[in-house]
């Protein structure tokens, strides 16, 4: 009797009538951005522009990369729970940023083509994402934290990727740049990264 019990209870399990938990961790479905680097070049896989580096590029791209942890919301608790997964555990960071993106402004430490040293160069700059499901698609800098609200880490999560800014057209009224990516967080963290100097003739 008690054979016939356990078989049965066995093949509900199975069959995921009875729900089973795989993970006895705890579920971490979100990600929280650590940290942002920041890299400056005249192309694609270009050599990074260093300080002191002399350029005539038309355009610049900075490759934003974002370094993040995942975290969990609450403990999974039991092995048994209605919503258990029977087979797998999900991807950690699959549910996207527990900590959201409030904005992301992109500035100069001089003077930009008219723009004032610390204002936004959003008229400036294009953003893309490395992920080859987005190649060739951009939008302007204003989009860029609601665009990384949407996103998600995990396997194949866009997160994994960097961020493409083109920066263009090339100042007329200063050579001597030096930009700054900041981004700040709802719980107010802020994170920023500068570009070395040098000089965009």
């Amino acid at each position: 009797m008690i054979w016939k019990l356990l078989r049965m209870l066995l093949l509900l399990i199975f069959l995921g009538v009875v729900p089973m938990a795989c993970c006895k961790e705890e579920l971490r479905e979100y990600a929280n951005v650590q940290a942002i680097r920041l890299f400056l070049s005249e192309s694609v896989n270009g050599p990074a522009i260093t300080s002191g580096t002399r350029t005539t590029a038309a355009q610049l791209r900075a490759t934003v990369q974002l370094e993040y942890h995942y975290v969990a919301v609450a403990p999974s608790g039991s092995w048994f729970s209605g919503n258990a997964m029977a087979l797998q555990c999900p991807e950690p960071g699959g549910k996207g940023l527990k900590d959201k993106v409030e904005s992301v402004s992109f500035t100069s430490t001089g003077l930009f083509n008219g723009v004032a040293a610390g204002q936004s160069l959003e008229q400036f700059v294009r953003c893309s994402a490395g992920n080859s499901r987005y190649q060739g698609v951009t939008f302007p800098l204003a989009q860029l934290a609601d665009s990384l609200n949407t996103w998600k880490s995990g396997k194949y999560g866009e997160l994994n990727y960097p961020l493409e800014l083109v920066i263009s057209p090339k100042p007329t009224d200063n050579v001597q740049q030096q930009f700054l990516l900041r981004i700040r967080l709802q719980s107010g963290k802020q994170l920023e990264q500068t570009t070395p100097t040098f000089v965009w003739e």
